[in-house]
């Protein structure tokens, strides 16, 4: 009988420590980020990243009217990934979507950012607080202290200080 409760006493703690790897392996964050310029209900230029595929990708729109496409593959650790999530909670942020309005109200820009989320982000309203602008823009520069300089070294040409 005792021999009984020791083999499901080692089955059940076999089966929590499984349980706890696989939890830690799933949590896991993901980043993405999509930064859109927009003319005449065009997009002119992207910004695209994301860190389970690992490509960053910037597209362009020629006057010819076709996209000329430049793509990176960054690869963003957990940690990177983790230090931009925590100067998000750090900041409190009610909003990772910023937009710019041009001056006839309509849209010129259009950034999001979010983390492990499967629903569409362009969908969330626009920061209209100065303050949590500022605070996304902070989060943004972080993001791209990672990013540049990988895009640096491969188009160094192009390369555009932010």
């Amino acid at each position: 009988m005792k021999k009984n409760y020791k083999i499901i006493t080692l089955f059940l703690f076999i089966l929590s420590v499984q349980s706890c790897f696989a939890q830690e392996k799933n949590s896991d964050l993901n980043l993405s980020y999509k930064k859109i310029f927009v003319r005449d209900n065009k997009i002119t230029r992207s910004f695209i990243y994301n860190s389970k595929t690992a490509i960053y990708q910037v597209k362009q729109l020629y006057p010819d009217g076709n996209y000329k496409t430049k793509t990176v593959t960054v690869n963003l650790t957990q940690k990177n990934i983790k230090e931009i999530h925590n100067l998000y909670l750090k900041l409190q942020l009610r909003n990772l979507h910023n937009c710019t309005f041009n001056d006839n109200n309509e849209l010129f820009l259009s950034s999001t950012i979010s983390f492990n989320k499967n629903e569409n982000v362009d969908n969330l309203p626009c920061n209209t607080d100065w303050e949590d602008k500022e605070k996304y823009n902070q989060i943004e520069t972080k993001l791209y202290e990672f990013i540049l300089p990988t895009y640096r070294l491969q188009f160094p040409d192009e390369y555009v200080q932010k």
